[in-house]
C-alpha cells in the first residue's frame, strides 16, 4: 500500500509503516506529533475512509487510550 498524507487546516496526517500491512498514522502540528495505531487492518481501512471523506482527527483515540487534541492556532 502506497503510504499517503492529507492536509487539514493547520495539521497533516501522514501514514507510516508500522507492523507489516499495517499503517500507523502521525498527526503532526508544527513541532507535536500524535500517532494513531490501529489494531488491525480494518480499523486502519476506516481510518483511511474517514481521512478520504474529510473528517477532522481531533478527538479521536489514538489506539492507546490517548486522545488526539488539535490546538487551534
Amino acid at each position: 500500500m502506497e503510504l499517503r498524507t492529507w492536509e487539514r487546516n493547520g495539521y497533516t496526517v501522514k501514514m507510516v509503516d508500522f507492523d507489516y500491512d499495517l499503517k500507523a498514522f502521525e498527526v503532526v502540528q508544527g513541532d507535536k506529533v500524535q500517532t494513531i495505531t490501529p489494531a488491525t487492518i480494518e480499523d486502519m481501512k476506516s481510518i483511511i475512509a474517514d481521512l478520504d471523506a474529510g473528517e477532522d482527527v481531533d478527538g479521536w483515540e489514538d489506539g492507546l487510550g490517548n486522545t488526539i487534541v488539535i490546538e487551534e492556532e
